[in-house]
């Protein structure tokens, strides 16, 4: 099948293609171009990535529409559109009648479906998974690939292939990359420190970029699930708290539709607060950190020689864990993210009880906690979302 990175337009008389395309797994010649194909000058990536925004945020709309609402002539407009069109990135609608005076005017929208980006979890402790997901944050395809203890170079080596694979498999018009990934990673997408991974100093998204060809964005599981909650997932909210305890327990707060990672990169890196001085040992060499209370990997290795007591302790853990931070932001919506076989009636039951003798009565009645979402989900929308604000601007 044949996958395009973004557009493919050889007739285009601003630009020509962008050398050294990446060839895919598929016996049929492919096409990778970006942005940058239709010309070598940023202001006219600019001027078409504004248009697509527009188009992704407004729905369809006419030629002299988008020229008004992107500050362009309409002549410039129509010409952009017309090769988006050729493209296959958006579609003509030809003309649309509409209930109101005047003669109907010929429409375009972004093609949503034809559209998409290759997002990568490697959040899980065992395997990578990948995904083809349209602009709308419904997956098309998903592909898995056990790691067997990959570690350092080798995991690195995993999520190329991955990211290679995917983009062979593709017949859509590939906007970039998202990729989420434990740890530490600064705006660049590079990663600091990613201990589970076995990976200091690693240029995560460099690689991946180098090996498409495709714009790549790399970023924090958690935040990027964050930003899957505010932009494509169905509760998008503007501000809540997002707790996930599956492989370590981490945390992203969503304020005022904006994720905040902080100067180090490390904002919401709770789980080694120190909750409990007497609690269980924990990896980095105290004792009763979060992460060593409410760990679900963890919790389901000593569940059957403690009792399921142990998760009402680390609902309470999880509880105590968020009162100061729900006070001191007012935020009062929380995403709970966990297996069900842990996140059970007596965990949940236990963060709410916490809360509610914690936190002002004010603030405890307005109080919401999801554990409905699907994690995986949530983090391959959230990568895709990265994609979209990188490469449309969309916010």
């Amino acid at each position: 099948m044949r996958a395009h990175n973004l557009l493919a337009l050889d007739n285009d008389p601003e630009g020509t293609p962008e050398p050294g395309t990446t060839e895919g797994h598929s016996d049929e010649p492919r096409v990778e171009i970006n942005l940058d194909a239709f010309s070598q000058t940023e202001a006219k990536k600019q001027k078409l990535a504004t248009i697509l925004r527009v188009l992704y945020q407004n729905g369809p709309l006419s030629r002299p529409q988008l020229a008004k609402l992107t500050g362009l002539s309409v002549p410039t407009a129509s010409s952009l559109v017309n090769a988006l069109v050729e493209s296959g990135m958006v579609e003509d609608l030809g003309v649309v009648a509409e209930a109101r005076v005047g003669k109907p005017a010929a429409k375009v929208r972004i093609n949503t479906s034809g559209n998409a980006t290759i997002a990568l979890d490697l959040s899980e402790r065992d395997a990578f998974t990948g995904a083809i997901l349209d602009l709308e944050g419904n997956v098309l395809s998903k592909e898995r690939i056990e790691l067997h203890g990959a570690q350092g170079a080798q995991a690195l080596a995993v999520a190329v292939s991955l990211a290679t694979r995917l983009q062979g498999a593709s017949s859509a018009q590939l906007l970039g990359v998202g990729i989420a990934a434990p740890g530490l990673l600064d705006q660049d997408g590079h990663v600091r420190i990613a201990v589970r991974l076995g990976w200091k100093d690693v240029p995560l998204a460099q690689s991946i970029h180098e090996a498409t060809g495709l714009p790549t964005y790399a970023a924090n599981d958690v935040n990027l699930m964050a930003l899957g909650l505010r932009r494509l997932s169905k509760r998008r909210l503007a501000n809540a708290i997002l707790i996930t305890v599956d492989n370590g327990v981490g945390a992203a707060v969503l304020l005022a539709n904006q994720t905040f990672a902080g100067p180090q990169f490390a904002a919401g890196e709770i789980g080694h607060v120190m909750i409990d001085p007497q609690g269980p040992p924990c990896a980095c060499g105290r004792r009763g950190c979060l992460d060593a209370l409410a760990n679900a990997r963890l919790l389901r290795q000593r569940l059957p020689q403690e009792g399921a007591g142990i998760l009402e302790t680390a609902g309470r853990a999880i509880g105590l864990a968020l009162a100061p931070v729900m006070s001191m932001l007012n935020v009062t919506e929380v995403v709970l993210l966990g297996p069900p076989d842990i996140l059970t009636a007596r965990y949940i039951d236990a963060v709410r009880d916490e809360l509610a003798v914690r936190l002002l009565p004010s603030v405890a009645a307005e109080f919401h906690l999801d554990t409905s979402l699907d994690e995986h989900q949530l983090t391959l929308q959230g990568a895709t979302s990265r994609v979209l604000e990188g490469e449309l601007g969309v916010r």
